[in-house]
């Protein structure tokens, strides 16, 4: 990639390694692309580029690919941004994002209520829609800048950030309530906080690197980060602040002052102990200290005399008393920032503004920071009510719980341990329901396999949920009756499935929500590239079953697998870019491989050319790794479906114009000359670079060319090739280019081709003249090339002139040896006996003290020898004559 900027690629790729390197580790499946807007010291915008993860190819071992777009729509009709939007500086672009982007999508409810049009948060202007409208809206865009400085000059680079496949509720707290979204401090601190400036700027060091603040790599900002979000909540609990004040207006305030809050280490403290070999879990609800104080928010079970409150310091005793809690009942440990009040409920009907922060500890050194609060809901049907002849329809408080941040030995998660509504109702619907409409009735089967799920999260000592169609539940309840217990199938209350998951198994539900089993022990084949080695037999069983089922005709099935440490893993897993990212690279590692597995190269393909969320650059590079392949595999049709796979993906992306130029040349392998133009055209009118609009153009006629010949000679083919060709050469005067001589050729062979198809004679010569003319241009720029002197040779004897068409063999045979150019000498010398003398002398003139081919001086042996011979009868046949006379 060629920038404007010294070391802006440099500067990017530093930017997008720590910045995805940090995201992932919040959650893996977060996958960033990034857009590089440079502005000068003016504010005027000097260069536009796109940075993102790609395929590994052997030739380039950069991982990041940068692709410089044509100006800012593109980045806009990318990130499928309002296209009436017009701001181009990063102030402009930074409000729009702030304020603007994100309520221009419909937002769907992730509540657990059988009601998916209650709202979260409470949020004005955002709307809340039911399933239906769901699309597939994963992403966060982000804009911030970097001051930087190369070459002595200053430039501002303004990073608009996309990630997707972040999940719904870090989302809706990214845009309506910043304060309290981890996501959002990170990425402002990573832009303030993590490189060191230089005289106010990002510069670059002489070792193409960037120095870091604090010397931190990713694990160390993130666990800083973390005890910063923790630092920054306490402060929130010591001051009352109320949930009303945070939204859209923040200001993104950076305060290192919170570092010295020590929030994080005391949980990290309770959650590293056991009790009574027990991991530990239980919750702490944090409110400030005037609210609990209040005599009716709380109502305590047991409360502390104030000399007796347990300092969070006290890991030990605050370990035991968690296992007093019980969340289901709203049954928690009651603390201020500061110590332990005692364990009580929480009256949330007189909860209001006032902040509540839960601490739920999920496992040996694993807890998630939840905020709680209520939204007043009203009662579907509106319940009429009368009191003191008063009318009123009847309202319900609504508890929401939004999670901030997970935890997981000192490192923070966002959504990647804890289970999602969200992710395990995709994961259904993609698996049993993708092509059915009845929305209302799948959405109600999805809600009540979720609490099923939700449900079985309770064991502590881990089980396993099996989902499959009706059919295949019956069908494996007969196959497996022997290692399970088999129960008549029907709905089952979800406040059991706790106590039926105690025993060794899986519980087997349908996808209607009926229970099948209990019990029951998973079966399969043993493959070597199935399960995980480093996880246990209940993971690994459940792999084995999955793949099982789907060899058996493709039996659709979901397993969900809840581990006694609390993580919970979902298969299939849900595609997202890093799993696809390595199946392409194993593609092409496959391709390029001799002998490889046709029929596992061909199961991984499918697995790109079917995802819905695959990036098309992806594809492009298979595609482009056939193509480079295909002497050895002997065809492009693999490569053609990549490309026509990409181009679908890439919707309104930008696409590079050498991508088309790729698929054109697949077809022009093909012999598919019309589909081959026709890509042609579009790299052309794509194309910015010179040097590449010459080749686009150069393959525009030549597939024009043979387009012509495969219409038995179309003279109008050839015209439009040679208009192709003729534009190669209004362009190189306008951009000074040189070395055409192929260019010159194509359109010599051309007008070659048109004079055998014209009747006319003076037309005909008008024809082989210009090809004259074009094969000379080629030799004068490129004098040794045998090709040249060949194709002007055969010009020359239509016309009638053997001596320059001798000349021009004698070139090519000179050059390199050729049969053909002997056997066409041959011909032209036995026709024109009296040209070989003086070819003969052209030939010596042009060899100078070196020796030609061996075949042609053997042929200027023999027709010397024939010529001499014929001059010999013709003097004898003189004398002859005059004898005759005399």
């Amino acid at each position: 990639m060629k920038t404007k900027v010294n070391h802006l690629d440099l500067l990017n790729e530093i930017i997008y390694d720590n910045l995805a390197g940090i995201l992932k580790k919040l959650n893996k499946r977060i996958h960033v692309k990034l857009y590089a807007l440079v502005y000068d010291k003016e504010q005027n915008l000097v260069e536009t580029i796109r940075v993102k993860k790609t395929v590994v190819k052997l030739e380039n071992p950069s991982s990041i690919s940068q692709d410089v777009l044509q100006n800012i729509t593109n980045v806009y009709a990318e990130l499928k941004i309002d296209p009436a939007y017009e701001g181009n500086t990063y102030e402009d672009i930074k409000e729009y994002l702030n304020r603007t982007w994100y309520k221009q999508y419909p937002q769907t409810d992730t509540s657990n209520d059988e009601k998916s049009t209650m709202p979260l948060l409470g949020i004005e202007g955002v709307h809340t829609v039911n399933e239906e409208s769901y699309n597939n809206e994963t992403r966060i865009l982000y804009a911030n800048k970097f001051p930087f400085q190369a070459d002595n000059s200053t430039f501002s680079v303004v990073y608009i950030i996309e990630m997707r496949n972040v999940e719904h509720e870090a989302r809706q707290l990214f845009y309506t309530k910043p304060e309290i979204s981890f996501l959002r401090m990170q990425l402002d601190y990573f832009f303030s906080d993590f490189f060191a400036l230089t005289n106010n700027h990002v510069k670059m060091n002489t070792d193409d690197t960037i120095t870091r603040k604090y010397n931190e790599d990713c694990i160390q900002f993130n666990r800083r980060l973390t005890r910063l979000f923790f630092g920054k909540m306490q402060n929130y609990l010591l001051n009352d602040t109320t949930f009303d004040i945070f939204g859209a207006d923040f200001e993104h305030e950076l305060d290192n002052q919170y570092y010295v809050n020590s929030l994080l280490e005391k949980m990290d403290d309770i959650s590293a102990l056991t009790y009574e070999n027990a991991s530990p879990f239980g919750s702490i609800l944090f409110m400030n200290k005037d609210v609990i104080a209040q005599q009716t928010i709380i109502r305590f079970t047991v409360k502390f005399t104030l000399e007796d409150r347990i300092r969070l310091e006290d890991a030990k005793r605050i370990r035991k008393l968690l296992e007093l809690t019980n969340v289901d009942k709203d049954l928690y440990l009651i603390s201020d920032e500061k110590e332990i009040y005692g364990l009580g409920e929480v009256n949330w009907n007189v909860q209001k503004g006032a902040l509540a922060l839960r601490l739920d500890f999920t496992g040996l050194s694993k807890y998630n920071l939840v905020l709680v609060r209520t939204e007043t809901e009203s009662i579907s049907g509106g319940e009429l009510l009368v009191e003191d002849e008063r009318k009123f329809y009847r309202s319900d408080l609504s508890l929401i719980e939004t999670n901030l941040v997970s935890v997981t030995f000192k490192n923070p998660r966002l959504g990647e341990e804890g289970y999602s509504s969200e992710k395990f109702t995709n994961l259904l619907k993609n698996t049993f329901w993708e092509n059915q409409e009845d929305r209302a009735q799948i959405m109600h089967k999805m809600q009540r396999l979720d609490q099923i799920v939700r449900k079985a999260r309770e064991q502590k000592q881990g089980t396993m949920v099996v989902i499959t169609e009706p059919l295949t539940a019956k069908h494996e309840m007969k196959q497996l009756s022997k290692q399970s217990t088999l129960i008549e199938p029907g709905i089952i209350n979800t406040e059991y499935i706790k106590f039926l998951t105690a025993i060794d198994g899986a519980i087997f539900f349908d996808s209607d929500g009926n229970c099948h089993a209990i019990g029951v022990i998973l079966d399969g084949i043993a493959k070597e590239d199935i399960g995980d080695a480093s996880r246990g037999a209940r993971y690994n069983s459940a792999h084995r079953y999955l793949h099982k089922l789907k060899e058996d005709e493709q039996k659709k099935c979901v397993i969900v697998i809840i581990s006694e440490d609390g993580m919970v893993d979902l298969i299939p897993e849900l595609e997202h870019e890093d799993m696809l990212l390595a199946v392409a690279e194993e593609i092409i590692d496959m391709i390029n491989e001799e002998n490889s597995d046709a029929d596992k190269l061909k199961e991984k393909e499918d697995i790109l050319l079917q995802s819905k969320i695959v990036d098309c650059d992806w594809l492009f590079n298979i595609a482009e790794v056939y193509y480079d392949n295909r002497k050895r595999n002997g065809n492009v049709e693999r490569a053609i479906d990549f490309y026509k796979y990409g181009f679908k993906r890439a919707e309104k992306s930008y696409i590079p114009a050498y991508h088309y130029t790729l698929l054109g040349n697949c077809y022009h392998y093909q012999e598919r000359y019309n589909a081959a133009i026709e890509m042609y055209e579009v790299a052309i009118k794509g194309s910015d670079n010179e040097r590449s609009k010459i080749v686009y153009l150069r393959n525009a006629g030549r597939s024009s060319f043979f387009l012509a010949l495969q219409l038995n000679d179309n003279a109008e083919k050839f015209k439009e090739a040679i208009d192709w060709l003729s534009q190669i050469f209004e362009f190189a005067r306008t951009h000074s280019l040189k070395n055409l001589a192929r260019d010159y050729n194509a359109r010599g062979r051309c007008y070659v081709q048109l004079s055998k198809l014209e009747k006319s004679q003076e037309k005909k010569t008008q024809f082989l003249e210009a090809s004259i003319e074009d094969f000379s241009r080629a030799i004068t720029i490129e004098p040794g090339d045998n090709i040249y002197y060949w194709n002007r040779s055969l010009c020359y004897d239509r016309l009638g002139q053997p001596k320059s068409s001798i000349e021009d063999l004698i070139q090519a045979e000179y050059i390199m040896h050729d049969d053909k150019y002997i056997n066409k000498l041959a011909q032209l010398f036995k026709k024109h006996l009296a040209l070989v003398s003086e070819s003969f002398e052209f030939y010596e003139k042009l060899v100078g003290q070196k020796k030609g081919s061996p075949q042609l001086e053997e042929l200027f042996s023999l027709h010397l020898a024939i010529a001499e011979l014929s001059k010999q009868d013709e003097v004898a046949a003189d004398k002859a004559d005059g004898m005759d006379k005399n």
